[in-house]
């Protein structure tokens, strides 16, 4: 049971890994040819999609944090 769970973890955490790659190189290829306003833009939808700030559209904080 504990090795299910550890080699679950690790597949899961792989799986991000490779997720979050992939999200950047398609970011940098779009940055590529875009101007300083759109990689404002692209940088806050990355954050955003990686977990970082919140994504553009998405609902106000509502806690004391933000």
């Amino acid at each position: 049971m504990l090795t299910a769970a550890i080699v679950t973890a690790a597949v899961l955490g792989v799986a991000k890994v490779v997720r979050d790659w992939l999200i950047l190189r398609q970011v940098r290829a779009a940055m590529e040819g875009c101007s300083a306003r759109d990689r404002v833009r692209l940088g806050l939808r990355l954050a955003g999609a990686l977990g970082g700030r919140r994504a553009e559209g998405a609902a106000p904080p509502t806690g004391p944090e933000g």
